[in-house]
């Protein structure tokens, strides 16, 4: 069978997917009763927003992610117009795509990587050492902030800090 014929099917399955609660979407969409959630599963770490703390696979983005005692972190979100179009720019310009995290003044704290995937649409991706003092911030008042090129991404999120601080005690190196 085709690819093009499996189509349907797949939307069936995406289709019975969202109504099962198993997709992942952006936590301003639901904003009701969200809360930053830990998934603490045994050599690896997620925080994640979600719906609740009972077990479950329903959750949204941004999301973070660690081996435990690693000491790097891995963060990842939906990556709205604006980053998509620093992107192309700065491919156009052949551009390394670095970002700068607040409150690191330095325009080249880390790489930003783009995906796409019909699933879950364009998302940003990048890693940081669990020191960077972006995670402070974050820890306080659940903020992650980054530019890139001409763009400013600004992810906020203050339920559950409790988890933010469990999940990065959990990520950083020992």
């Amino acid at each position: 069978m085709s690819a093009r014929g499996q189509i349907p099917e797949l939307t069936k399955i995406c289709a019975l997917l969202v109504c099962l609660g198993f997709s992942s979407g952006s936590a301003e969409a639901h904003a009701v009763d969200m809360r930053w959630r830990l998934f603490d599963q045994g050599t690896d770490a997620l925080l994640a927003i979600a719906d609740s703390d009972e077990p479950g696979d329903a959750f949204g983005l941004p999301f973070l992610h660690c081996k435990q005692r690693s000491g790097l972190i891995t963060i990842e979100g939906d990556a709205k117009e604006n980053i998509r179009a620093a992107m192309a720019e700065m491919i156009r310009s052949d551009q390394a795509p670095w970002i700068s995290v607040t409150p690191d003044t330095n325009p080249e704290t880390t790489t930003i990587d783009l995906s796409y995937s019909f699933m879950d649409g364009w998302r940003y991706r990048f890693a940081l050492q669990s020191s960077h003092n972006m995670f402070e911030r974050f820890r306080r008042e659940g903020i992650i902030d980054f530019k890139f090129g001409k763009a400013q991404a600004h992810e906020e999120f203050q339920v559950g800090l409790d988890n933010v601080s469990k999940f990065l005690d959990l990520c950083a190196a020992r």
